[in-house]
């Protein structure tokens, strides 16, 4: 069944501040997020670390603080649902990625 063998992403590297800026807003923060859907996603489950929103855990004393490339997750479902290596996916299709441990994002 194809389901089985799906994956929808959806990924942005636009954050928002946690505090407000200058002119009230929150926009051009640092960090993104991912939503993956499909049947072939270990889903119910949010992965990830979350570094918490005292000052001191702050990037830039204003961001969320990221923990990861989004391209690292978007890379391990490829090479789960395509059978691509590693670093095939490091150099030529994200260059300068380093995919680190795998999450486990697949069934």
């Amino acid at each position: 069944q194809v389901w089985k063998k799906t994956a929808v992403v959806a990924m942005t590297e636009f954050g928002r501040t946690v505090r407000e800026n200058g002119t009230g807003g929150t926009d051009h923060g640092t960090g993104g997020l991912m939503v993956l859907a499909g049947g072939a996603i270990r889903g119910g489950k949010v992965y990830g670390d979350w570094p918490g929103l005292s000052s001191q855990s702050l990037y830039e004393k204003r961001d969320l603080m990221p923990t990861r490339d989004v391209r690292a997750h978007a890379g391990w479902i490829m090479q789960g649902l395509t059978g691509l290596n590693q670093s095939t996916l490091e150099r030529h299709i994200f260059p300068g990625l380093e995919m680190g441990a795998d999450p486990k994002l697949l069934l």
